[in-house]
């Protein structure tokens, strides 16, 4: 019992200390990601790919088949 306390309490302890995980975002990325955060839209002319990203004239967004 004794061994599952010390367990929890370094957990704990361990989570405290690491902090909170940050999002790697590339600097290509970072306006619209700083957008999105504070809760303003993204204005895009054809849309928005899943990396947050403005697509281009007559992209999908979806990757070519393999």
């Amino acid at each position: 019992m004794k061994l599952a306390y010390a367990a929890v309490i370094a957990t704990a302890i361990l989570l405290v200390a690491c902090g909170r995980p940050h999002q790697a975002v590339q600097e290509s990325q970072r306006e619209n990601y700083e957008k999105i955060i504070s809760g303003q839209s993204i204005e895009c002319e054809h849309g928005i790919d899943a990396n947050g990203q403005c697509l281009k004239e007559g992209d999908t967004g979806i990757p070519q088949g393999h």
